[in-house]
Parts: structure tokens; C-alpha cells; sequence
């Protein structure tokens, strides 16, 4: 598990885009924000806790300022064994529920300093942690071989045409089911994929430069790197970086 403490100040627009592994819990604490998704949309305020499941497309724009927590939980927490569908939860102007989160972010944040054992998951939001048998409700191995291939390859240049080989179906074909089951394009996939693995190493310090993050996580130079990564995170990686390192 991990915490970050996020304040936007100026209008954002965050483009479609999913966690394939996480939950993510966010409360808000100040500002406005429009949560968009497959059914509809929401406008988020002050008080609400936002539970965001793994493979929910969404997109958000920030209209002047948003602050806020997140909690970002591995689907490997998973406590409910059973198949269902992705809900959005909202839980609105609740002060238990915001005094066990902020208990909670508290413990983790503590935890990432040390080596003692790992925080529980408090009870009051354990029924939002479904574990799905398939992570994407009932997805085609084809389609779960594109996601595996796209996991080991997202370092290097992958075309549509070549992923829908690895699945022998024809690219229009391949593109429809994907966007039908995974909520998003392969493409914008690989790119949020990419994304993903550059914050992963940000935040453990495993590379020694932004260039070298660039270049691991498949992006042909920094300033290419820069615009992706500040229009789906919000921040360049230098910001982030100090974000995630001194939060």
C-alpha cells in the first residue's frame, strides 16, 4: 500500500485512464473536480471518499484547485472472492469514515519509514475490496495474453498491428474487444501503462536520472516524456518526485 498527499492548483484535464492493479481511495479535503466515467459523471467536493476499483476507466478535470489524499491498495489485498462488476463508491460527509482514513493514511505514511509490519486494512472499508476471478469481468484469454504482452513489452515500440497478431484476430477486430472489456484503447492502455511504471520508478529511486526513467519506460526522450507524463499525472517528474519523496 501506498500514500500520497496531491494539491492541484490550476485547471487540469486528466485523460482517460484506469489502475489495472489498484484500488484507490481518495478523500477529498478541498476544491472541486469532475469525475467522469463509462455511466455518467460525478462532481466531486470537500468530505467525499472516492473508491476508484482496478480496470474503471475514468477521466477527471480539475476546474481551479483540487487537494486531496489518496490510498492506492493492490488488487493482491483483495478480501472478497467472488466475480462482480466495477462500482464507483462514494461515501459523502462522513466524519467516521474520514477519521479511520485519515487513521489509516497516517499508519501507512509511518510505515514507508520503517520496517515494521504492514498496516491493516481498517474494517470500515474492507466490502470495498472485491477480489474479481478475472480482473476484467468476463475477458477472452486472447485478450488476456494482448494485457500479459503488454506488460513485459510496454519498454519498446508496439503497434497495433503486432499485438493483434499475438492474438490472431484482425487489428479492427482486436482494437473493438479490448476497448469493449479493458475500457480503454490498447494504445492509450500501453501509454497509462508506461505512465504507471515510470511513477513505480520515481518513487523507488531505481534509476539514476528522468532520462533514464524516459528510456525504460519506452518514451524515445525527455521532453516527450515531460508532456505525456505532466498531462496524465498533472506535474512533470521532478515535481512528482518531490511530491512522492517528501510527502
Amino acid at each position: 500500500m501506498e500514500c500520497e498527499t496531491i494539491r492541484y492548483t490550476r485547471p487540469h484535464y486528466f485523460p482517460e485512464h484506469l489502475h489495472p492493479n489498484l484500488y484507490t481511495f481518495s478523500y477529498i479535503l478541498g476544491g472541486t473536480a469532475l469525475l467522469q466515467f463509462k455511466n455518467g459523471e460525478i462532481r466531486l467536493h470537500p468530505d467525499q471518499l472516492v473508491v476508484i476499483p482496478p480496470f474503471m476507466a475514468h477521466q477527471t478535470v480539475v476546474e481551479h484547485s483540487f487537494y486531496y489524499k489518496v490510498i492506492r491498495v493492490p488488487r493482491s489485498y483483495a478480501l472478497i472472492h467472488k466475480r462482480s462488476d466495477a462500482f464507483l463508491h462514494i461515501q459523502q460527509g462522513n466524519p467516521l469514515v474520514k477519521k479511520a482514513f485519515i487513521s489509516w493514511f497516517d499508519a501507512i505514511r509511518e510505515h514507508s519509514t520503517k520496517t515494521n509490519e504492514a498496516p491493516v486494512i481498517p474494517k470500515i472499508f474492507k466490502n470495498y475490496i472485491q477480489q474479481d476471478q478475472t480482473a476484467i469481468g468476463d475477458t477472452s484469454d486472447k485478450l488476456i495474453r494482448s494485457l500479459e504482452f503488454l506488460n513485459s513489452n510496454y519498454s519498446r515500440t508496439i503497434h497495433l498491428e503486432e499485438l493483434s497478431d499475438v492474438v490472431h484476430m484482425s487489428s479492427s477486430h482486436f482494437n473493438r474487444q479490448f476497448l469493449s472489456h479493458v475500457g480503454i484503447s490498447p494504445i492509450r492502455y500501453l501509454l497509462n501503462l508506461r505512465i504507471e511504471k515510470a511513477k513505480e520508478l520515481i518513487k523507488e529511486e531505481i534509476v539514476a536520472s528522468f532520462t533514464d526513467v524516459a528510456y525504460e519506460t519506452g518514451f524515445y526522450d525527455q521532453s516527450h516524456f515531460n508532456k505525456y507524463f505532466k498531462t496524465h499525472v498533472g506535474m512533470i517528474p521532478k515535481q512528482y518526485a518531490e511530491l512522492v519523496h517528501n510527502d
